[in-house]
């Protein structure tokens, strides 16, 4: 490219954005832009005609090979906007998706409504929901009452966790290295709420180029593809969790509902995403 100046840059990224199909191609090549300089996008724009040093177009068009080759934008700036706040998010952790907010909201409703004191997550990847959980109910309990723990097999989903938990400077939230609830077996904590957003798509599904970056194993769930959600209910019904809150496949209702009819419990209520399809349930044991 002969000019560096923002405006040059910005109209090249366009370009190139365009003709990968990348959706939104000039909201992206701003966002890239102003992740190399340090810049928001209103600032790119009242900076059009500044050049640029050459090593800042260098990460940026490197950036932009990346993206066309459909590796997931929130990788590449390492950020994603969940529930109206800005999260870390890096390899290794899922990207959190925006019906998974719903999730997250209802579950800080069960805990005032219920005056619950102990949560437990299941998968806990980025921290999207138990960090957020423990960062908006502080002003709602003292932090002496209210305790999170969170597991995940990856130690990178953990890393993940851990950032943003500094981030929001969220004290009452532990993090166990731990499948399903087996870090629970020295504590023995009584929990009142389980919360996950659990692998539920099934082995062998096709799916968007994008999501090969994203960790796999958050991904598939088994052969059917519930199999770890019907684990989870087994676990929440063995330990004698009183609530349990999970988000499932749009397709996977029936499933859950059947093998309700031979787990004993009081009430189940599932629910919808923004787009009107099955996303997820609240059992209470």
């Amino acid at each position: 490219m002969e000019s560096h100046s923002i405006k040059d840059l910005l109209c090249f990224g366009v370009e190139v954005l365009q003709e990968s199909r990348i959706e939104r191609p000039r909201l992206e090549a701003e966002i890239l832009l102003g992740f190399v300089l340090g810049l928001q996008r209103v600032e790119l724009h009242a900076r059009f005609h500044q050049n640029v040093e050459s090593f800042f177009v260098e990460s940026y068009l490197r950036l932009l090979k990346r993206r066309v080759n459909y590796e997931p934008i929130e990788y590449l700036i390492e950020k994603v906007s969940f529930y109206g706040e800005e999260l870390y998010v890096s390899y290794g952790a899922l990207i959190p998706r925006p019906e998974t907010e719903i999730l997250l909201e209802k579950t800080l409703e069960l805990i005032v409504s219920k005056d619950c004191k102990n949560i437990a997550e299941i998968g806990v990847g980025s921290g999207a929901i138990s960090v957020l959980l423990a960062y908006l109910s502080k002003g709602l309990k003292s932090d002496s009452n209210l305790s999170f723990h969170a597991s995940d097999i990856s130690p990178e989903a953990l890393f993940n966790a851990c950032v943003n938990r500094e981030k929001f400077k969220v004290k009452n939230l532990s993090l166990h290295l731990s499948a399903y609830l087996d870090f629970n077996v020295k504590l023995g904590i009584n929990f009142d709420i389980l919360v996950s957003n659990p692998p539920y798509i099934k082995e062998g599904e096709m799916l968007p180029k994008s999501l090969s970056y994203e960790p796999q194993k958050a991904l598939f769930g088994g052969v059917r593809g519930d199999e770890m959600l019907l684990n989870i209910i087994d676990l929440a019904q063995k330990f004698k969790i009183p609530y349990l809150l999970c988000e499932m496949g749009y397709d996977q209702k029936e499933s859950v509902k059947a093998h309700l009819k031979n787990t004993p419990h009081k009430s189940v209520e599932f629910y919808k995403d923004l787009a009107g399809l099955d996303r997820g349930f609240i059992l209470h044991f």
